[in-house]
């Protein structure tokens, strides 16, 4: 009865895309957070900001790499 079904692989991979790049880049910035309080050290909230887009970045590409692999491995 799957035909019935209405999939949307296009809005499931976008919504993927978004908790993956703000759930790596929140979750970075408030470890980092963590540790710069337990430090005591001040930081601007453009350093903050900063570290949520990288760590957002690097967190989709990483996430794209390991798609890609396990495409590669289920085509084999």
């Amino acid at each position: 009865m799957l035909s019935s079904a209405n999939l949307d692989f296009t809005g499931m991979l976008i919504d993927l895309a978004f908790m993956l790049f703000f759930g790596v880049g929140a979750g970075y910035s408030l470890i980092v957070g963590i540790i710069h309080i337990v430090q005591k050290k001040t930081k601007t909230f453009g350093y903050y900001l900063r570290t949520f887009l990288i760590a957002g970045i690097v967190g989709l590409a990483l996430g794209a790499f390991g798609a890609f692999m396990i495409t590669l491995s289920l085509m084999a």
